[in-house]
C-alpha cells in the first residue's frame, strides 16, 4: 500500500470514529416539531418578451420562494398561485414574491391582481394596499404625461390603502396616489395609463424597434463597423435585456479588442442563456481556448509580479495540490497527476475549503521553472504556494516498487 492509500485509509477511519460522537443520546432528543403549513406556491403560466426570474430568463413552471420577477420594456408575464390568485405584470415592472403569506412587493411598474377570494397585501415604498377582489396598479414613471404618482383601480371588491398618518377604503374606484404621505385622490374617469390596450401597443412598438436595431447591429458587425455595431447591441440590451444574441456579438467584439476577460464573461452568459445556439456557433470550444489563454496570462503576470504577489495575504481556506514527484520508474510518471487528482477530489468535498484549479497550479509551477524535481523541495513548495496565494500546499512523491 502506498503512502496516499495509507493516509486516505486513516482519514476515513478517523471520520468513522468521529461520527458516533456527534450523535445526541436518545433520551436528549427533542420532540418532533409540528408540521408547518405548506407555503403558497406560485406558478409562471405565461410569458411574453423579456421576462426574468432572479436575473435569469423566465421559464414556465413553479417559481422559487421569494423570487424576484422583472419584465423588460417588451415583457409581460402571468402568474398563478395554488390558492387561486392570478397576478399579471405589464412591461417595465418588478415584483418580489413572498412565499410565507399572500404578500407581494411592487418595486416598479404595475400589476394586475385577482385575489381569488383571499385577502392579499401589496407592499409599496412606505405604504401598502390590502385588497380582496381585482386590483390594477400602474406607476407613472419616465415618459408618462400624466401627473406623477401611482395610479390604480379597484375593479371588483374593495381595497384598503394605508399610508403615513391614515388609510382610505375604496370600492370600485380609480385613484391617483402621489406619495406615501398623501391621501389617495379619487378619480372620476379611468386614466389611459390603466388601459391595457395602450400597453400592448407600446410593447408591439418596442419589439419592432428591437428587431430592427438588432439586425442593423449584426450588419454593422459583418461590415467591420465595430463602433456602430457596439452602439446597436447596447441599445438592444437596454430595450430587451433578455435578447440572447446581444452577449454573443458583444463577446465577439471584445475578442476583436483583445479583451479576453470581457469576452469570456459575455460568451459564458450566452452559453447559459442559449445552450443550443452556443453549441451551433462553437462557443464552448471558443471558451475552452479563451480560458486557457486567459489562465496562462494570469500565471505569467503573477510570476512577473512575484514580489508584489507574495506580499499579499493568502486566500482564506485555500489549498493547492501539486502533482506528485515520481522517484521511481519513468513509465509510471502519469500517476503523478492521478494521485493529485484523487486528493483534490477528496479535499473538494470539505466544507469551507477552497481547492485551487489544478491547471493553474501546474502552469505556475512551469512558469516559475520549478520542474518536477523542485516540487518536493520545501523552499520551492513555499514559493509556489505564495505565488498562488494559497494558505497551504500539498506536495509529495511516490515510487512504484516492482517485484
Amino acid at each position: 500500500m502506498n503512502r496516499y492509500q495509507i493516509l486516505r485509509s486513516r482519514a476515513w477511519q478517523a471520520a468513522l470514529l468521529l461520527v458516533p460522537l456527534c450523535l445526541p443520546p436518545a433520551q436528549a432528543q427533542a420532540p418532533a416539531p409540528a408540521a408547518a403549513a405548506a407555503p403558497t406556491e406560485v406558478l409562471l403560466v405565461q410569458v411574453q418578451g423579456d421576462v426574468r426570474i432572479n436575473g435569469t430568463p423566465a421559464r414556465t413552471g413553479a417559481l422559487p420562494a421569494g423570487a424576484l420577477v422583472q419584465t423588460g420594456v417588451d415583457g409581460q408575464v402571468q402568474l398563478r398561485t395554488t390558492t387561486g390568485a392570478l397576478i399579471a405584470l405589464p412591461a417595465g415592472s418588478e415584483l418580489r414574491l413572498n412565499a410565507a403569506s399572500n404578500t407581494v412587493a411592487l418595486n416598479a411598474g404595475g400589476l394586475r391582481l385577482s385575489t381569488g377570494g383571499a385577502e392579499w397585501r401589496v407592499a409599496l415604498a412606505e405604504r401598502s394596499i390590502r385588497t380582496r377582489g381585482y386590483l390594477k396598479l400602474q406607476d407613472c414613471a419616465a415618459g408618462c404625461t400624466l401627473p406623477k404618482g401611482l395610479y390604480g383601480r379597484i375593479a371588483q371588491g374593495e381595497a384598503v390603502l394605508e399610508y403615513q398618518g391614515g388609510r382610505s377604503v375604496l370600492r370600485t374606484r380609480a385613484f391617483r396616489w402621489a406619495d406615501a404621505s398623501s391621501r389617495p385622490e379619487v378619480l372620476a374617469d379611468l386614466p389611459a395609463l390603466l388601459d391595457d390596450r395602450n400597453s400592448q401597443a407600446e410593447a408591439t412598438r418596442v419589439r419592432t424597434e428591437v428587431a430592427a436595431t438588432l439586425q442593423a447591429g449584426i450588419a454593422a458587425f459583418r461590415d467591420g463597423q465595430d463602433a456602430a455595431a457596439t452602439q446597436g447591441f447596447e441599445r438592444v440590451r437596454a430595450l430587451a435585456p433578455g435578447e440572447t444574441l446581444v452577449p454573443y456579438y458583444l463577446g465577439l467584439l471584445a475578442l476583436k479588442r483583445a479583451d479576453n476577460a470581457t469576452a469570456v464573461q459575455l460568451l459564458q452568459q450566452y452559453a447559459r442563456e442559449d445552450p443550443e445556439g452556443a453549441a451551433a456557433r462553437d462557443v464552448p470550444q471558443t471558451l475552452t481556448l479563451l480560458s486557457s489563454v486567459q489562465l496562462q496570462q494570469e500565471v505569467a503576470s503573477a510570476v512577473q509580479r512575484e514580489a508584489e504577489v507574495v506580499g499579499s495575504p493568502p486566500e482564506p481556506g485555500s489549498i493547492a495540490v501539486q502533482a506528485f514527484v515520481n522517484k521511481g520508474d519513468a513509465n509510471f510518471r502519469a500517476m503523478a497527476k492521478g494521485l493529485a487528482a484523487m486528493i483534490i477530489a477528496d479535499l473538494s468535498k470539505v466544507p469551507g475549503l477552497k481547492v485551487l484549479e489544478r491547471e493553474k497550479v501546474q502552469l505556475l509551477v512551469n512558469e516559475a521553472k520549478l520542474g518536477d524535481s523542485g516540487l518536493a523541495d520545501t523552499a520551492s513548495a513555499v514559493r509556489s504556494g505564495r505565488l498562488m496565494r494559497a494558505e497551504k500546499v500539498v506536495v509529495g512523491n511516490f515510487e512504484v516498487q516492482q517485484p
